[in-house]
């Protein structure tokens, strides 16, 4: 192991430098010289004041956690106070601005989201729970694709979508529909019907799945695409080496009373060795009371590998999703460890939804209309519903028909 002069040290911010270079001297000397004391030998208490220093800058954490062992296990606590969901919230303008915000679910702080300008449309971003996020510009030559990771700024170009992603080419594009994934065999994503899908280095996209068939949120896990549709509840599961169809996961039993059938979506979580469908009650306001008045959680008897076998589970319902939160967004949704270092309430589900609004207060003159955000955190133990959309998140109103909100999580597995 080098010593404290030989090793580089840009991977930590100056005032952190500063730091070390002045403690590591008197380590040394507690420790009978430097001969003897290399960076893995660093006390446990000063790598965990190291990682503290650097709890907001994922970039830096990422690096500093990847220099030996012992510093990653130092920063353990650390690194899970970050693996936090965070909002992404596209702030649309009058004219092709966007104003790009990240809502924090620990302090309620809301933070601006630098990503490469796209002269020459109107630009959209999709978030999702692996860090990259999405950009679609839609212009005079189509629609442009990037994948951008925000915790790091690097980019990568996509080919052009399909056509059929302008939708019938009536009124202004908002995206609604589309939904994302990405996997280290590539990007999978649709436009409310059908998928494509693009390998590292494909000059186009390839169709995957039957072209009629909604899709309304894919997950790629495992080598395996899961296309599924909310209001069906089922999922077709296609193999991303092969691109052939694998199996189709039905839905399961379920006595919905019918005037109630229309207010009920599903989300299906993708997890290594799990699948659970959730059906509850649409959150149509943040502020609506008695929802959800229909909540069900079902786990699949096969796990993703059997399915991909051919194998078509059979559901059974369970009481909730033990030490877990699940984050819902218009994209997807996904599982995230609730511990004691992250806050995340155990057992719970988080909602990230918006909806229009009129603002009639604006002007005297006119209405304003445009879209506004709200999160929702419904809790299995007792089929309650608290509202998250208070302080910062609850000021922000997106003019015109603006573009939806979805979760960002930071991966360390793309920052090294």
């Amino acid at each position: 192991m080098s010593d404290l002069h030989s090793w580089p040290l840009h991977f930590l911010i100056p005032p952190l430098r500063k730091q070390v270079n002045r403690i590591f001297p008197h380590c040394l000397r507690r420790h009978g010289g430097a001969h003897k004391m290399g960076w893995s030998d660093l006390p446990a208490d000063l790598v965990g004041a190291i990682a503290g220093r650097l709890a907001t800058e994922l970039a830096d954490l990422a690096r500093f956690r990847s220099v030996c062992r012992p510093w990653r296990s130092g920063s353990a606590a650390h690194a899970a106070r970050l693996r936090v969901p965070r909002l992404l919230i596209p702030m649309m303008s009058y004219d092709t601005s966007t104003e790009r915000l990240v809502w924090s679910l620990a302090d309620d702080r809301l933070r601006d989201a630098p990503l490469p300008e796209a002269p020459g449309g109107h630009s959209f971003v999709f978030a999702s729970h692996h860090g990259w996020i999405l950009t679609v510009v839609a212009g005079d030559g189509g629609f442009k694709a990037s994948l951008v990771y925000h915790f790091t700024g690097v980019s990568e170009q996509l080919p052009r979508l399909p056509s059929s992603f302008g939708g019938d080419g009536g009124g202004r594009l908002t995206f609604d529909s589309l939904s994302w994934d990405w996997s280290p065999q590539g990007v999978v994503v649709s436009p409310g019907k059908g998928a494509f899908f693009c390998r590292p280095g494909d000059g186009s996209w390839r169709s995957v799945g039957c072209s009629s068939a909604a899709v309304t949120s894919v997950t790629a896990c495992d080598g395996a695409l899961y296309l599924f549709d909310r209001k069906t509840r089922s999922a077709t599961v296609v193999d991303a080496g092969t691109l052939a169809v694998a199996a189709v996961i039905e839905a399961p039993a379920l006595e919905i009373p019918r005037w109630q059938r229309d207010e009920i979506e599903a989300n299906l979580v993708v997890c290594p060795h799990e699948l659970i469908l959730l059906v509850l009650s649409k959150l149509h306001h943040p502020w609506c009371s008695g929802w959800p008045s229909f909540c069900k959680t079902f786990r699949a008897d096969a796990d993703p590998g059997a399915v991909t076998g051919g194998r078509s589970p059979s559901w059974s319902e369970v009481a909730g999703i033990g030490d877990r939160a699940v984050f819902v967004d218009n994209l997807r949704a996904f599982c995230v460890e609730a511990n004691d270092h992250n806050g995340l309430r155990r057992n719970c589900v988080y909602e990230a939804s918006s909806y229009h609004a009129i603002d009639d207060d604006f002007d005297y003159s006119f209405d304003r209309y445009g879209r506004m955000y709200s999160v929702a955190v419904l809790d299995f133990a007792n089929h309650t519903t608290e509202s998250l959309t208070f302080g910062s998140l609850v000021k922000l109103w997106s003019p015109g028909d603006g573009q939806c909100s979805s979760w960002l999580m930071p991966s360390y597995r793309n920052l090294h």
